[in-house]
């Protein structure tokens, strides 16, 4: 009609844009899924034809599912830790993991790992083994004797001469002293397979170490100087200088407060670690002992052994990454329930001397 302007339609940009997205998204969703699939449900049968090993993996009870895949990861099992959590949320498994000793293999579908958990450990025979805390290799060896199906001897060729066997593993064992596992093999009660070779209990020792090492935190205070290796040896020093977890901060403070003044820290322990049997648990040292040439003997020497003298639990690893803010640079055995006292002097020092020979005797 005359007079009118047709009125021309416009076109719905904004709504095919969003109908664009929208099919992008999905399509996004699927490729993801697919994959996410894909990684699970195949196996990684290059690493499997040429390991062909079993791989043992422990799981302590509460571990969480973050966890769990960083441990399948770290160890080979699995390739993706981020792909295996998003398979177990994806099954609705999260609460559903048992703890436990599983036997898996490398490249293990996620879907086959997921039912072996659900299922829990295998029913094969199993040894309880306890190794308490502060044990040397050699003494260690000799409890892992009693129940496992290798001698002593042949425990201590590998753990005191095998960290690079097991560096690719663990990386914190790279240039470990004198190649020796020392300070490593984590102290705890176990569950070990009855036919458990040295390699499976040692790899399960070193997987605790791991777990409760990366659980601790950042080092503290004089602690932030310090490589982790120096770290471990000083847990090592706290454990065998200390019974009473609440000293052992204590103990830790002093071997940090002598270090920095350059004084030799003359910790018995670092002499006893060269001794033979028995005499390593003898109260007081001869000075012909203090005497003995070695790297490790904190009397002759200064600073830090060259390596750990026995192998720590949690709180003298903790102790050691976060020792107390004191003055004290002395500590001596003052009560029959281990308890020591401690001085920032000489004067006090020497007082609590005289309480410890009335206690123990000369």
């Amino acid at each position: 009609m005359a007079g009118r302007r047709s009125r021309q339609k416009k076109f719905p940009y904004g709504i095919v844009a969003l109908s664009v997205l929208i099919v992008v998204m999905m399509m996004g969703v699927g490729v993801g899924y697919w994959v996410l699939i894909r990684d699970t449900t195949q196996t990684i049968d290059a690493n499997q034809v040429a390991t062909g090993e079993e791989i043992p993996i422990y799981i302590e009870q509460g571990t969480p599912v973050a966890a769990i895949a960083d441990l399948l990861e770290e160890e080979g099992v699995v390739s993706s830790a981020l792909t295996f959590r998003a398979q177990v949320r994806l099954a609705g498994a999260d609460d559903t993991l048992l703890a436990g000793l599983y036997i898996m293999y490398a490249g293990m579908g996620h879907n086959d790992i997921i039912a072996m958990l659900q299922e829990g450990p295998p029913r094969r025979d199993v040894v309880h083994v306890t190794v308490p805390e502060g044990r040397s290799i050699d003494r260690m060896a000799l409890i892992l004797e009693e129940d496992m199906n290798f001698t002593a001897e042949e425990f201590i060729q590998v753990a005191k001469y095998g960290a690079p066997e097991f560096a690719g593993d663990f990386p914190f064992l790279i240039g470990a002293f004198d190649d020796s596992l020392e300070g490593y093999l984590f102290p705890d009660s176990y569950e070990f397979f009855e036919d458990a070779t040295i390699h499976d209990v040692i790899t399960q020792m070193l997987q605790r170490f791991e777990y409760v090492w990366s659980g601790l935190g950042d080092p503290t205070g004089s602690a932030t100087d310090m490589t982790p290796e120096e770290l471990v040896v000083i847990a090592s020093l706290v454990e065998m200088e200390s019974s009473l977890e609440r000293e052992r901060p204590l103990v830790s403070s002093v071997i940090y407060n002598r270090l920095a003044i350059n004084r030799r820290l003359q910790f018995c322990s670092t002499v006893q670690f060269l001794m033979p049997g028995e005499d390593r648990q003898r109260l007081r040292l001869t000075y012909a002992e203090t005497e003995v040439p070695s790297p490790y003997n904190t009397y002759l020497n200064e600073g830090l052994p060259p390596g750990p003298i026995s192998n720590p639990g949690r709180q003298a690893l903790d102790a050691a990454l976060h020792p107390a803010d004191t003055d004290y640079i002395y500590f001596v055995l003052t009560g029959e329930d281990g308890s020591q006292t401690f001085a920032s002097n000489t004067a006090d020092f020497e007082a609590a001397r005289r309480i410890s020979r009335e206690v123990f005797g000369e």
